[in-house]
């Protein structure tokens, strides 16, 4: 007796495709000839990034995390910059990186965030979260080269990577990731809208499936070594009905069941009786107990996740499957459910014997049958003789969703770093940089809670140089009164002054005198160094000072020389970045500028390398006509007062300038140590009345201002 199988084998695929997909298919279809081997992706192979040559580039479907291959990249790019430490100057190393990262083999829509190391680095909004440039190549038809590659690799050896959408980073800064390129990985959307399943299988399998599936999913990524290995997850998971016709892999046909009635059953070829129908049960232990689904969920940053579905409280065999795709939590559970119930609902096996008249009859029609279940599926035609032998398999219809919750995750905050606002300070060594060379102190913050490391300019005497801002914002801010002349000697507490911060969500907090004396709450106003040890919140980012100690670090002159909006900053190590200038530098008008912002000092004084002025300066007429002077020196390299042993004197000699001003004359004269005897013939030619005495230390950049003191000559 003859014998036709009607549903032919890889009739479509030719050659290694066809390998793959007919042999994946088959003469029916029947999804148990998909499982047996997993060749498909694993869920978390997108997050494994490479640089060798060979790796698979997936096809990204939706929205999807992916790590990408590195395709291009330059050296390390080591940049140095001068700081200073005490001692000498300080020459600190940070490096960059160019690189282009292939992230889908087919045309992207754009790019969302990408984390590096886990951490975010750009954010929702395009921001970098570091100094950098990052460019995105759609992989359109008409995509032009990278001009940056081209600038290094040359225009004819750059190519234009049509058809593969691209990451190109353009000095990407290293200094957050320990100066290495971190793992990184990127959000891409490939296309508008959340994708059908009838869609993608088409476009993987290079129009080879012909699919009318409406289900849909977030996203997908198809990648693989085979048509089979790339677009077999989603037919298995999803069960998505496919038979070859000859010409391609198609999807049954959504019309009603073909209705076959009662008196089709039981044809035969003879006059042999047979029954009507055959019908056999799958042994329950054989199915699956329950099943896990692995999947990607977009609620927790593509972090995977893993729905699951049991039927029952049997013992069976637990089956696991991994889905590249994105799913929610509730759709994932949902998809869990549908699995495990297309698994027990299958177990039913139906064989039919019909008569000549239904030889159309293919694999994946819908027939309705008087029995219950009464809709069935074709999965196999064989014809007999003139009998042909369908075996059915119950039609199973989707099931309800499910809610379901995919937990929650730490999530990576998000702020977009607001304009950046930056302040150059010329004051004392309070960051304890190079002794030998003058230096500035920058600052700089923004107005919202984000940060990244910027580079800056800083322009002096027709010169240029780059730094960075810190690594920490600063606590930034503007006076809004104005704080008035106070004594330094005792804790000031009659005047107090209010600032307010650029970012309003930093805060500033009182401290006890013992924490003062330790040198807490150490801020810089206007030209004055001062600390507070009262704080009085007045919302809105705006504070009271008070309790204050004043004129800090030798900066006494400038306690009556205070206005209105001039800068505030708390001294914090980190959040501050000392600018090393040459010693020429000192007297030339320096700026900063970065990203739109300016900051300028008028006239840069070296602040930092000027010796504080002295201290308890006397004038006594000796009774032979000689005036005595004498006074107590200060050191730029230590202020405070230790018994029994003398201030460090932090330049290379000591020597001092010492100025007489009386009614008719004056005298300049220099002194070695801290006292100066002016001979009688001197004082007396200075005239008699009213005179003032000045004294400067001379340092080995520059003069200390003036110690003073008035007296009378007789």
């Amino acid at each position: 007796m003859a014998t036709l199988v009607l549903s032919t084998v890889g009739t479509v695929f030719g050659g290694p495709v066809g390998s793959a997909i007919g042999a994946l298919i088959g003469q029916s279809i029947d999804q148990e000839l998909l499982a047996p081997t997993r060749r498909g992706p694993r869920v978390g192979d997108l997050n494994v990034q490479t640089s060798s040559y060979g790796t698979q580039i997936p096809r990204i479907y939706g929205a999807m995390r992916v790590a990408g291959s590195v395709i291009w990249s330059t050296d390390l790019i080591e940049t140095t910059q001068t700081g200073g430490v005490k001692g000498g100057p300080d020459v600190t190393f940070s490096y960059s990186v160019s690189m282009a990262v292939a992230l889908s083999s087919r045309q992207a829509r754009r790019i969302g965030r990408v984390w590096a190391d886990g951490k975010l680095l750009r954010g929702a909004a395009g921001d970098l979260k570091v100094g950098g440039e990052l460019r995105f190549l759609d992989g359109g038809e008409d995509q032009a080269i990278d001009p940056l590659i081209a600038s290094i690799e040359g225009i004819a050896n750059t190519p234009a990577y049509r058809g593969m959408a691209l990451a190109v980073f353009e000095n990407l800064q290293l200094a957050d990731f320990g100066n290495r390129i971190p793992f990184l990985t990127f959000e891409v959307f490939a296309d508008d809208e959340s994708p059908l399943l009838g869609s993608v299988l088409s476009d993987a399998s290079r129009g080879a499936v012909s699919s009318d599936s409406a289900q849909s999913v977030t996203g997908y990524a198809a990648y693989g070594a085979t048509i089979r290995s790339a677009i077999e997850p989603l037919i298995d998971c999803f069960d998505v009905e496919l038979f070859d016709d000859g010409c391609e892999l198609r999807s049954p046909s959504n019309d009603a069941p073909t209705p076959i009635s009662a008196s089709e059953l039981g044809n035969s070829a003879d006059t042999n009786a047979v029954p009507r129908f055959e019908r056999e049960q799958i042994a329950a232990v054989t199915l699956p107990s329950s099943v896990r689904l692995t999947y990607y969920d977009p609620a927790r940053d593509y972090q995977s996740g893993e729905a699951r579905a049991s039927a029952g409280e049997g013992d069976g065999v637990e089956s696991r499957q991994e889905l590249p795709a994105v799913l929610n939590a509730s759709d994932a559970k949902s998809l869990a459910q549908e699995m495990i119930a297309r698994s027990w609902s299958g177990r039913d096996r139906l064989s039919v014997r019909l008569p000549p008249s239904r030889l159309s009859l293919q694999p994946g029609t819908r027939v309705g049958l008087p029995l219950s279940p009464t809709v069935w599926t074709v999965q196999k035609t064989v014809v007999e003789g003139f009998v042909v032998v369908a075996q059915l398999r119950p039609s199973f219809g989707a099931s309800i969703a499910v809610p379901a919750d995919g937990g929650r995750i730490v999530p990576n905050p998000d702020v977009a770093a607001g304009p950046l606002t930056l302040a150059l300070f010329d004051i004392p060594n309070v960051l304890a940089v190079s002794a030998n060379s003058p230096a500035l102190v920058l600052a700089a913050t923004t107005s919202t809670t984000g940060w990244k490391r910027s580079p800056v300019e800083i322009a002096y005497g027709g010169q240029t140089l780059s730094a960075q801002v810190a690594r920490t914002k600063s606590l930034l801010g503007r006076a809004r009164t104005v704080l008035a002349d106070g004594a330094i000697d005792l804790i000031d507490t009659r005047n107090s002054v209010d600032v307010d911060l650029i970012d309003v969500d930093q805060w500033l907090t009182s401290c006890d005198d013992e924490a003062l004396a330790a040198g807490e709450n150490f801020a810089v106003l206007g030209n004055e160094l001062i600390q507070f040890g009262q704080v009085l919140a007045l919302g809105g980012g705006r504070f009271r000072l008070s309790r204050l100690l004043r004129g800090r670090g030798g900066t006494e002159w400038a306690c009556a020389d205070h206005r209105s909006d001039e800068p505030f900053c708390l001294i914090e190590s980190g959040a501050l970045q000392p600018i090393v200038l040459p010693a020429w530098a000192m007297g030339a008008t320096v700026s900063g500028t970065s990203a739109g912002a300016l900051t300028t000092v008028p006239e840069f004084r070296g602040e930092g390398v000027r010796p504080p002025a002295p201290v308890r300066l006397g004038a006594e007429r000796q009774p032979n006509g000689d005036l005595l002077l004498n006074w107590t020196r200060r050191s730029r390299q230590g202020f405070a007062w230790v018994d029994e042993i003398d201030a460090p004197l932090g330049e290379a000699i000591e020597q001092y300038r010492v100025t007489v001003i009386g009614m008719i004359g004056s005298v300049e004269l220099s002194a070695r140590g801290p006292s100066l005897i002016i001979p009688g013939d001197v004082v007396v030619s200075l005239g008699a009345g009213s005179a003032k005495a000045e004294v400067r230390q001379v340092g080995d950049l520059a003069a200390s201002r003036p110690a003073q003191i008035n007296f009378v000559l007789s």
